[in-house]
């Protein structure tokens, strides 16, 4: 996802889950050489919350990301497409 898409699926984030809003948070961009992930990653640092855990990835799956928990941070990102060779 790009820079704008981030900061526009953050702010949905923040809307459904007022909790959110109160924890520190950055846009990163992936590495070139990142297994998983392309582009911007939404980097939430908060402690583990099932509920609110749920909210984002309801919300990152209607956006086609995934979401994953690393170092007390969720993290929301735009999983690397591979190019599948015949």
């Amino acid at each position: 996802m790009n820079r704008a898409e981030a900061v526009n699926v953050y702010k949905e984030i923040v809307n459904l889950s007022e909790r959110v809003g109160y924890n520190a948070y950055n846009l990163k961009l992936s590495d070139q050489n990142d297994p998983i992930a392309q582009n911007y990653q939404i980097r939430i640092t908060m402690p583990t919350d099932a509920l609110t855990n749920q909210q984002i990835a309801s919300i990152a799956k209607k956006h086609d990301l995934a979401v994953k928990e690393e170092s007390g941070e969720v993290i929301v990102y735009q999983p690397k497409k591979f190019s599948k060779t015949p």
